[in-house]
């Protein structure tokens, strides 16, 4: 008898614990309910850019003929001016181009 008491009380115990860590769903009145949104999904790709170092008032960035890419995770300023060859990891932030160095080879 006391054997059984003991199960009876373990096997109560799990149905509590299991009961009691389902996520029940939250339930909304008409002007509690709220829209989220995702947040904007950024392509990102492994690239190699050729072109010029330039400073501009985003910062420091390789030009090529039609785009410009913002550096990040380099300090290349001792390069401004020079054609090089930079592989890294673009992606679009704020409507740019920004590309996370992982290489930068000298050309001129």
């Amino acid at each position: 008898m006391k054997a059984f008491l003991i199960f009876a009380a373990l096997g109560f115990a799990c149905f509590l614990i299991i009961a009691c860590s389902e996520k029940q769903p939250a339930t909304m009145g008409q002007g509690e309910q709220t829209e989220t949104k995702a947040p904007p999904r950024v392509a990102a790709a492994v690239a190699e850019i050729d072109g010029r170092l330039v400073q501009t008032e985003k910062g420091l960035a390789v030009a090529t003929g039609t785009d410009a890419y913002v550096v990040a995770g380099a300090d290349l300023s001792d390069m401004i001016g020079k054609l090089v060859k930079v592989t890294g990891v673009i992606a679009e932030v704020d409507g740019g181009q920004v590309i996370e160095v992982m290489t930068v080879t000298p050309m001129d």
